[in-house]
């Protein structure tokens, strides 16, 4: 009789959802890392606004306006990434507790399954010996 484990589904499923958490966690690293390039972009086109700005010898109240809006602008843009990025983060930490809580019921299944199978392998040597004990004696008594 071959070894089963009456919890392979669960099992299966633990493993099943382990994946599952890893790829979420893999796209919200990804968004994090894509919203921080983001952020730094507009970082640096705030600071070439403000750089052109302070170049200008002249300047007139509409280039005064012009560059304000501008800045207020990315400022705003930024400030909103910002709080998108705290977001994500907290969201990445979440998935990582239930990554890691995931992880510890597998791995609970998989010392279970081993434990399991070790006692299924005691009992079959110990039906083997029994068997072979019992064509010893036949034999024994037969011959």
């Amino acid at each position: 009789m071959p070894f089963r484990f009456r919890l392979q589904k669960i099992y299966e499923v633990r493993i099943k959802e382990e994946e599952t958490l890893k790829n979420d966690l893999s796209k919200i690293s990804e968004k994090i890392e894509n919203t921080r390039k983001i952020i730094h972009q507009l970082s640096e086109k705030k600071k070439s606004v403000e750089h052109n700005f302070l170049r200008k010898r002249l300047l007139t109240k509409n280039d005064v306006l012009e560059m304000r809006s501008q800045i207020v602008f990315y400022e705003k843009k930024i400030e909103d990434l910002r709080r998108e990025l705290d977001e994500l983060m907290r969201d990445r930490e979440e998935i990582r507790k239930k990554l890691l809580e995931k992880m510890k019921e597998r791995k609970i299944l998989e010392k279970l399954k081993e434990r399991k199978y070790r006692e299924y392998l005691t009992e079959e040597n110990l039906k083997e010996r029994k068997r072979m004990d019992e064509i010893a004696e036949r034999k024994f008594w037969w011959s």
